[in-house]
């Protein structure tokens, strides 16, 4: 894996509010637990595939407790009116074969139909190529057409099945096209 930090990135949507996507940190718990307690029970039901209303202080914070051998995680930071949110998060987490790593993407309701989770894609391919992974594979619940059709834009050489309302999906990093 990279040694290197990962700078910020700023994302600046078509309503000129704007994202820095940078990389998530211990100190962002709140913030996280809050995007969670505001999201859409169908944004939840996408990420987690079970429409929580929270996470234990125990899981969210090894969420956050990162083994950087093995996986990594951005997050969107907004702020209006002076207040921090939490607007979206990627990460990936290698499996047994260390080339090979699973990915989930969410962007808060609030945030979505904007762009951000083909940035999110994007950058979390460009990050996994750095270091030194090959291939990505999410499981996709099969009615979140929002994210099988950004995959197959973004990965059109993907493979997917489909098994119990689940579209598994692997694809390469190489055939990541970006914008």
């Amino acid at each position: 894996m990279s040694e290197q930090a990962q700078p910020e990135s700023v994302f600046t949507l078509k309503d000129g509010r704007c994202i820095t996507i940078r990389p998530v940190t211990p100190e962002d718990e709140p913030f996280i637990a809050e995007a969670i307690r505001t999201a859409s029970r169908q944004t939840l039901l996408h990420r987690f595939f079970t429409p929580l209303r929270s996470l234990a202080p125990e899981e969210l914070r090894r969420m956050l407790t990162l083994n950087p051998a093995r996986e990594f995680c951005f997050v969107g930071e907004s702020t209006e009116a002076g207040r921090k949110r939490i607007a979206c998060g990627a990460r990936y987490v290698r499996l047994n074969d260390s080339s090979r790593a699973e990915i989930a993407i969410t962007v808060h309701d609030d945030f979505q139909g904007r762009g951000v989770g083909r940035q999110l894609l994007e950058m979390l391919a460009e990050r996994g190529r750095v270091d030194g992974i090959h291939t990505f594979v999410a499981d996709v619940l099969a009615e979140n057409s929002v994210m099988l059709h950004l995959l197959q834009r973004l990965a059109p050489q993907r493979r997917s099945t489909f098994s119990g309302g689940v579209c598994h999906v692997e694809f390469d990093l190489t055939g990541v096209a970006p914008s």
